[in-house]
């Protein structure tokens, strides 16, 4: 396909998802769930096949052929021809630009997708009237043209009490891949709140050896030669032995260079964009619902600061209609603010009303911590109970509502849990419905899910994961049983279950099992 065409095409079909925008908080039955999941699906497999078609003719590295000719060319040309080739340049560098550019939102709208589509699993339970089967998460996709496998029509939608999703940030994702145009709609606090999630985001787990080169010395036909090899690691394998085990017991190792890996909490730069944009605007929703009620409580006395508010902006507007010079403009702001503060008893001898100034700096803060703090603690805060109520397998299987999710956290990424501003979380139980606890380790409670997870490997141990993710708050992270039961909208009689689970886990439950494990020891 020609490259003009390719790119026409794709922008097309990019431009044809910004006009079809879906409304999720629309979807109230399983005729309007299916056609907007499918229609997802369908988008998705479309923009798989122009990445891999782009990716085949180069569009990852665009740049690469043009540097390559223009060092090899550049020297053999005539001072005459040197405009010339500057000019073709040009055009080839702008070709290459869009060619990028293009991919970029390719794949930023592919992040889009796979994260809707994720939450949608989450979000709903399809029940079948006739055979009463039940579709959830990844098994929705194989309820095809709204019919069930046994045949009926008749399929209902359930909202999943237990799945980790927040289709209010659905209609914020850069779903035609305008994530740019999504960035540059933020506010200066915004882009601060934007860059805070980012930076959680990539937290890189320590360097892990991914592959290693070797310059090996091997005996052939009575000679010595060097060889060089490069060999794919993992934990448990041995490179010594695998060389010695490949040329011989004579072979010697004379180099070797370790290659490492430092995968992210999310391991994918468009996820990671998606994700932020979409929580930072969702949550902006909120503290602008929420912010004058907050400070009405924080603030000691909210008219005096209305009556300053009212102040700068009449002062702004004299200023600017007297002059245009910007440092006249505000020379002449500050003396009209001053002389409507004096006219209010709120300023004498240039000096601010202290209270003033102290509700001026707490308002400040109130709406930082509310503008910056908010979108880190809520995604975090859902990563954390997607965590605790999937297992392993479906981690590293499925992409869920958060794509590219690593299976499991090391020491430094779980890091990421530790600066959970309590204020704020007060702040969200107070004034929001969201189910939100704040626990001074959750760091903690995270790897006490990697943990029981790495006891129950292989040994085929049935349980209830939102039981267990309520068992490990209750446990780890001292919440009360009936806190922890509701957080994850569970009974807390299971939950009661599967924390003797947890507790016993490993431990003999008769006197036949502590007396076998005695036999054993000796």
């Amino acid at each position: 396909m020609n490259e003009s065409v390719l790119i026409a095409r794709a922008e097309k079909f990019l431009d044809k998802i910004k006009r079809q925008r879906i409304q999720v908080e629309e979807l109230k039955d399983f005729e309007s769930f299916i056609t907007v999941y499918h229609y997802l699906k369908e988008n998705l497999d479309e923009l798989y096949e122009l990445r891999d078609t782009m990716e085949i003719k180069g569009y990852k590295a665009p740049y690469r052929s043009l540097i390559r000719s223009s060092r090899s060319s550049i020297t053999e040309l005539k001072a005459e021809e040197i405009h010339d080739v500057s000019r073709q340049t040009q055009y080839f560098r702008m070709k290459a630009a869009a060619k990028k550019n293009i991919l970029d939102r390719v794949k930023s709208s592919i992040a889009s997708h796979k994260i809707v589509i994720g939450h949608l699993e989450e979000f709903a339970i399809i029940t079948c009237s006739v055979c009463k089967k039940k579709f959830k998460r990844h098994e929705i996709e194989f309820v095809e043209s709204g019919k069930c496998s046994c045949g009926a029509t008749d399929l209902k939608l359930e909202r999943n009490d237990h799945g980790v999703y927040r289709l209010g940030t659905l209609k914020y994702l850069p779903l035609s891949g305008e994530y740019m145009v999504r960035m540059s709609d933020l506010s200066p606090i915004g882009r601060e709140a934007f860059r805070s999630i980012v930076r959680v985001l990539k937290h890189e787990k320590r360097g892990i050896v991914k592959t290693v080169s070797l310059v090996v010395k091997v005996l052939e036909d009575g000679r010595w030669i060097r060889k060089r090899v490069n060999m794919d690691m993992d934990d448990e394998m041995n490179y010594e032995k695998e060389i010695r085990k490949k040329y011989g017991r004579n072979a010697r190792i004379e180099f070797l260079q370790f290659h490492r890996k430092k995968p992210a909490i999310i391991n994918d730069k468009q996820v990671q964009t998606a994700l932020s944009i979409a929580y930072v605007k969702f949550a902006k929703e909120i503290a602008d619902g929420i912010l004058d009620n907050v400070l009405d409580k924080f603030l000691k006395n909210r008219n005096n600061v209305e009556i300053y508010d009212n102040a700068l902006k009449t002062a702004a507007d004299i200023a600017s209609s007297i002059t245009s010079d910007i440092e006249d403009e505000e020379d002449i702001k500050n003396e009209k603010l001053n002389e409507i503060l004096k006219e209010n008893n709120l300023i004498d001898n240039n000096i601010m009303n202290r209270a003033l100034e102290r509700d001026l700096q707490t308002r400040n803060n109130i709406k930082r911590k509310l503008y910056v703090e908010i979108p880190r603690i809520l995604i975090l805060w859902d990563i954390l109970r997607y965590y605790l109520t999937t297992s392993y397998d479906r981690r590293n299987k499925y992409s869920g509502p958060f794509p590219n999710l690593r299976p499991n956290l090391d020491t430094n990424q779980l890091k990421a849990f530790v600066n959970f501003d309590k204020q704020v979380v007060a702040i969200l139980k107070e004034y929001t419905d969201e189910k939100i606890e704040y626990m001074d380790n959750m760091k903690e409670v995270v790897a006490k899910k990697f943990e029981i997870e790495n006891k129950i490997k292989g040994l085929h141990v049935k349980s209830n994961p939102p039981a267990v993710g309520a068992a490990i708050l209750n446990i780890t992270g001292k919440l009360s049983i009936e806190v922890a039961s509701d957080i994850f909208s569970v009974d807390p009689g299971k939950v009661k279950t599967e924390k003797e689970k947890i507790e016993t886990f490993g431990k003999p439950t008769s006197k036949r099992a502590q007396k076998f494990l005695e036999m054993i020891k000796k």
